[in-house]
């Protein structure tokens, strides 16, 4: 699911002296430019970088809403096929025509949030970007005709050191205000958040004033917290994509059933529903991933602000909200 970790990915994860030096082997020296997606870097120098968190957070969710517009689109499309078949004949269970007529009706009002959600997000890139709503669309149309989405090309680390807590500006400010030397960690590592690392990294060994070892001590449970959602997200993404594999290879078997006669079109069409709903499970768990390495990356001290992106929704209660109808797809057809 993700590349293997760039020169530029790499050095973010090390020290400041360390990243300073490995950023001048390369031209690249932004932490957005590993995700290695042109749009993105087009946005980010339209923006001049008055909010790189917020825009490429807002980048990232257009091209999730963007996916999710076009499964949404054919699964409307495939419930008006169902429902052409499905006239004149005897139905597999009485209720079968007012759950199609149900899907459709959710299908069209899920569709008009999702096109309004887009819209909001292009009104504001525009004003980030400082250009029209047209010359913003123009700027992104291959990208949003992509059906990919951007992946930060890192491994997901397992651990950090402690000293990548001194490119953190609130950092840097306490070490300024309490005159200590932020460039001073102690060994170790910080982990992800769990109950266990929270009592291992209760105490910290930082010499200085107790403010500023407060300070180094929320920060590193900032990171930690930060770290841990990405694992997460990672392994959600991860499940997700073995799921739309699977899906896909059940309904290439669908359609070979169907064109030997041993199920009905009604039913593959069913069988594609499936597949198009662990396809929005998987985008929405894809967008979740690369937001979850923005907010990561500016843990880290590699984007000056996080605020705007803060409290995200998650994948599942994102499909809660927006597919109810596409849960109730059946598997109890067989041959209608």
């Amino acid at each position: 699911m993700v590349h293997s970790t760039s020169v530029l990915a790499a050095s973010m994860f090390v020290d400041h002296k360390v990243r300073t030096q490995a950023s001048a082997n390369t031209q690249q020296q932004h932490w957005w430019a590993s995700f290695e997606d042109t749009a993105m870097n087009r946005l980010m120098a339209a923006s001049g970088g008055a909010n790189e968190s917020g825009v490429a957070a807002t980048y990232i969710a257009l091209k999730v809403k963007t996916l999710e517009l076009l499964y949404l689109e054919n699964t409307r499309s495939a419930v008006v096929r169902q429902t052409l078949l499905i006239q004149g004949t005897t139905q597999p269970y009485d209720d079968f025509a007012k759950q199609l007529a149900a899907r459709h009706a959710s299908a069209e009002t899920t569709i008009g949030k999702l096109q309004a959600q887009r819209a909001s997000y292009i009104s504001y890139l525009a004003k980030q970007c400082h250009m029209s709503e047209a010359a913003l669309n123009e700027m992104l149309a291959e990208a949003l005709q992509d059906k990919s989405l951007p992946r930060f090309a890192a491994e997901v680390p397992r651990e950090l050191p402690m000293a990548v807590l001194s490119n953190r500006n609130d950092v840097n400010l306490a070490a300024a205000l309490y005159g200590a030397d932020a460039s001073v960690m102690p060994d170790g590592v910080i982990e992800a958040t769990n109950e266990a690392t929270n009592e291992a990294q209760q105490d910290i060994d930082v010499p200085g004033n107790p403010f500023y070892v407060h300070a180094v001590a929320q920060a590193r449970e900032q990171v930690s917290e930060a770290l841990r959602r990405l694992q997460a997200q990672s392994d959600i993404a991860n499940t997700a994509y073995a799921r739309v594999a699977n899906a896909r290879a059940e309904f290439e078997s669908s359609k070979q059933r169907r064109d030997r006669g041993e199920i009905s079109e009604v039913q593959l069409m069913e069988d594609f529903q499936g597949l198009l709903l662990d396809l929005h499970v998987l985008a929405a768990a894809n967008g979740e991933l690369a937001l979850a390495w923005v907010v990561f990356m500016g843990s880290i001290g590699n984007s000056p602000s996080i605020d705007s992106i803060a409290g995200p929704q998650s994948a599942q209660a994102e499909q809660t909200d927006q597919l109810p109808f596409l849960h109730k797809v059946s598997r109890k057809l067989r041959n209608p």
